[in-house]
């Protein structure tokens, strides 16, 4: 009999997940494939047996309702497990890229980075309130959202591991103080800092939801309301300050130019020296 997490009769999708654990699969990763895989489940269980056809029909629903990024990661998942099955007849081909896909993402300006902040701060969001926050001034990547853990934050500083690779992680004093003050009011005291009810480390999906529900709330466009943006928003800070500090320095080198200039140049009645010998 067929199992209720099973979209090919005899291969269970928990069996598929527990099988990727030891390809180094996060946790996040198989809990958003398993997700995804038990839609495609329900989708083809209204559609009739597993087929080419029926797989295709799916992909054209989820062109419907994500953009390039959500299709490819649903298709990754359903193609995957299809491979895992024996059944490579059954794999999509992932959407290409659109063009304003390929396209920088909307700049977050500091206005609405601040809106966000007080929307969440009226609102009582703490948690949506400090995510944001800890985006937009350490240039966390996403992926290393689970490595913000209660001892990282009160060291404040330490090396994260992005995509096998060390990056700085830098937390600013003030929001130091915000998480340390977020893990005592919640019972956080080691791991993760971000974490659900179960304790399981928070979700792109919850995380990517929370900050668009914030986004209609302040009047902010939801396009914006993403990691992605807030960090764009931390580079773009940091060049604008490195810009005006260059200015500033060259500014003042000049300033330094004119004074010696006074003292020591040379005097315009003296220009009849010019053709004797130095």
């Amino acid at each position: 009999m067929e199992k209720n997490d099973e979209i090919l009769t005899g291969y269970s999708i928990d069996d598929f997940l527990k099988d990727q654990q030891g390809r180094g699969w996060k946790p996040d990763t198989r809990r958003r494939y398993r997700k995804y895989l038990l839609e495609l489940r329900e989708y083809l269980t209204r559609q009739g047996p597993p087929s080419e056809t029926a797989v295709a029909k799916w992909r054209r629903q989820l062109q419907k309702r994500y953009g390039p990024s959500g299709v490819n990661a649903c298709l990754a998942a359903a193609n995957n497990y299809f491979r895992w099955c024996g059944r490579p007849d059954l794999v999509q081909t992932q959407q290409r890229r659109l063009d304003r896909d390929d396209q920088a993402p909307p700049a977050l300006t500091r206005v609405e980075y601040l809106k966000l902040l007080r929307t969440a701060r009226t609102q009582g969001r703490y948690r949506i309130y400090l995510l944001v926050k800890l985006f937009a001034t350490t240039d966390l990547p996403l992926q290393c959202l689970d490595q913000v853990t209660v001892e990282l934050v009160r060291q404040g500083r330490g090396s994260l591991n992005y995509r096998g690779s060390p990056v700085e992680f830098v937390c600013p004093a003030g929001l130091q103080k915000e998480l340390l003050e977020y893990m005592e009011l919640n019972g956080v005291y080691r791991g993760p800092v971000f974490v659900t009810r179960s304790g399981q480390p928070i979700d792109r999906s919850n995380l990517f939801r929370c900050m668009q529900e914030l986004c209609r709330a302040a009047g902010v466009p939801e396009e914006k309301g993403n990691p992605r943006c807030l960090r764009n928003l931390y580079k773009a800070t940091q060049q604008e300050i490195r810009d005006r500090l260059s200015a500033l320095q060259q500014q003042m080198y000049d300033q330094l130019l004119d004074v010696e200039q006074e003292a020591v140049g040379w005097p315009v009645d003296r220009a009849a020296d010019r053709g004797r010998p130095a």
